[in-house]
C-alpha cells in the first residue's frame, strides 16, 4: 500500500468534488441550458407523457433511476420548474396542478400533494430532434439518458438561473422569448445579434441593465392610488420579506400600519397617522428600494473545441454561439430525413418487385422460413425478413399501386430534402421558419399562465 500525505489526498478529493459540483449539479450546460437534474426530470416526463399528470413524489421515484442524488434535490428541482408566479419562471417547464406557491408566498405544497406534466410547447422545443441526441449510460449503467438535448432556444435565458459550484458560480437573468428569437433571426441574417434586456413576466417595471457596471436593478414602485399610498410593484420579495422591511418604518413611527391586499398583483397600502402623511415624493425616496443582480454568464460546455467551463461576456454571445449550433442541427435534420426516406423508398421498391415477380409463390416450395429467406437473399432482396412475413392478402395489384404512389411521394420529398441540405440559405430559412413557430407557441403558452 502506497503512503500518501494528507495534503495530497485532500487536494485530489477536492478536485474530484469540484468537477462533480460543476459537471453534475450546479452549472447548466451551454448546449441546452439545463442542469443535469433538470434534464433528467424533463426527459422522464417526456418518456411518460402519455400518463398525463404525475404526482411530483411519483415523478421523483422515476427520476431516481437516472439520478445518483437523493429525492430532496429532485423534489426541489421539479417543484421549482413548475412554479409560474412572477420572479419564479417566465416559462414553467412543468405544467403544474396544485399549490406551487404564489408571488407573496412562494413556498409550494409537499410533493405528494402536487402534480405536473410536460407542456406540449416544451415537448416540441426540447425533444423534436431526439434522433440527433447522444445517449450516455446512467450513473449505475442500468439505463441511458441524454448527454444534452438539441433544444430550439437557449433555455438558460428564458427563465434565468443561479448556481454555485466549487470555484465557479452562475447568475443569469431571465429574458423575453420574443427578444431572444428576434436576436437569433437577426444573427442568421446579418451575423450580428440584437441586444436584449432582462424581462420578468408579470413585473410592471422595466429592469435597469447597466452593462458598464455589470448590474441589473429591479426597483420597487410606490404610487398614490385614489388618495391612498400603495406599493404596487415589488422586486422579487415575498410577503415575509416585505413585511420585515416595512416593519422597520413602523418601528421608526414613520408609518402607522400596512394593509396587504395582494392577490395576483401587488397591492400593499401604507397607513400614516392622521395629519402626518408626507408627500408622495418623500415617501418614495425613503421607502422605495431595489434589488440588484450581478450577471455572471458561466456555463459548462460538453462538446466542441472549447469543452469545459466557459464564461460568456453577455447574453448575445450565448445567442450567437447557440444559433450557429442550431444551424448545424437543422442541416443534420435534413441529412437524416434523406437517409430515412431513401431507406423507405428502397423498401417500397422491393415490395413492388416482390409482388410483381411473384416471389411469394416460392414460399410453399421451401422447407421452412430460413430456407425461404436464403432464397430471397439470392434474389438480391435487402428486406428479406420483412418480405418473408408479408401476409398473402397483400399480394395484390392494389398493394402494388399503393406502394408505387408512396415511391413517387418519397422521391419528391427526397429531392426537396436534398435541395435544402445543399443550400446554406434554405437551411437558414428553415431555422427562421421554425423560430417563428416557436415564438407563436410561446406567445400562446404564456397567455394561459
Amino acid at each position: 500500500m502506497n503512503n500518501q500525505s494528507l495534503e495530497k489526498i485532500i487536494e485530489e478529493e477536492y478536485k474530484k468534488y469540484q468537477l462533480y459540483t460543476i459537471n453534475d449539479r450546479a452549472i447548466p450546460y451551454a448546449e441546452d441550458g439545463l442542469k443535469p437534474v433538470q434534464r433528467r426530470i424533463l426527459y422522464t416526463l417526456f418518456k411518460n407523457k402519455n400518463k398525463g399528470l404525475i404526482k411530483i413524489s411519483s415523478l421523483t421515484g422515476l427520476v431516481l433511476t437516472l439520478s445518483p442524488h437523493g429525492p430532496a434535490s429532485v423534489d426541489s428541482a421539479s417543484t421549482s420548474m413548475g412554479q409560474s408566479h412572477t420572479f419564479s419562471n417566465n416559462y414553467p417547464f412543468i405544467e403544474g396542478k396544485g399549490n406551487y406557491g404564489n408571488r407573496m408566498n412562494p413556498s409550494p405544497a409537499a410533493p405528494r400533494y402536487i402534480e405536473g406534466k410536460l407542456p406540449k410547447v416544451f415537448e416540441n422545443i426540447l425533444f423534436d430532434d431526439m434522433n440527433q441526441v447522444e445517449m450516455i449510460p446512467s450513473y449505475d449503467e442500468k439505463t441511458v439518458e441524454p448527454k444534452s438535448l438539441k433544444v430550439k432556444l437557449p433555455l438558460v435565458l428564458l427563465n434565468g438561473v443561479q448556481g454555485i459550484a466549487t470555484g465557479f458560480s452562475t447568475n443569469i437573468p431571465s429574458f423575453n422569448h420574443r427578444d431572444i428569437i428576434d436576436s437569433m433571426i437577426n444573427y442568421i441574417k446579418t451575423k450580428k445579434t440584437k441586444r436584449i434586456n432582462p424581462w420578468v413576466r408579470g413585473y410592471k417595471l422595466k429592469p435597469n441593465y447597466s452593462r458598464a457596471e455589470n448590474r441589473i436593478e429591479y426597483p420597487m414602485l410606490i404610487e398614490e392610488v385614489k388618495g391612498k399610498v400603495k406599493i404596487t410593484e415589488l422586486p422579487g420579495m415575498s410577503a415575509e420579506e416585505v413585511n420585515k422591511y416595512l416593519y422597520q418604518f413602523m418601528d421608526e413611527d414613520y408609518i402607522k400600519d400596512i394593509i396587504d391586499n395582494s392577490k395576483h398583483e401587488v397591492d400593499i397600502e401604507l397607513l400614516f397617522k392622521k395629519g402626518r402623511r408626507p408627500r408622495i415624493k418623500e415617501i418614495k425616496e425613503k421607502i422605495e428600494k431595489s434589488k440588484y443582480l450581478t450577471p455572471n454568464f458561466t456555463l459548462v460546455k460538453k462538446s466542441g473545441e472549447d469543452e469545459g467551463i466557459k464564461i460568456y461576456k453577455n447574453p448575445e454571445e450565448i445567442i450567437s454561439e447557440f444559433t450557429e449550433e442550431r444551424l448545424k442541427v437543422v442541416k443534420k435534420r435534413y441529412e437524416l430525413l434523406i437517409k430515412d426516406s431513401e431507406e423507405e423508398l428502397n423498401k417500397n421498391n422491393e415490395i413492388v418487385r416482390f409482388i410483381k415477380e411473384k416471389h411469394y409463390a416460392i414460399a410453399e416450395k421451401k422447407k421452412d422460413k430460413s430456407e425461404y429467406t436464403k432464397y430471397l437473399k439470392t434474389k438480391k432482396f435487402k428486406y428479406f425478413d420483412y418480405l418473408s412475413e408479408l401476409p398473402v392478402y397483400r399480394m395484390t395489384k392494389e398493394e402494388v399501386n399503393k406502394r408505387q404512389l408512396l415511391v413517387k411521394d418519397l422521391s419528391s420529398k427526397i429531392k426537396e430534402y436534398k435541395k435544402i441540405f445543399k443550400s446554406k440559405k434554405l437551411v437558414e430559412e428553415k431555422l427562421i421558419e421554425e423560430l417563428q413557430i416557436v415564438k407563436k407557441d410561446l406567445d400562446d403558452y404564456i397567455k394561459k399562465i
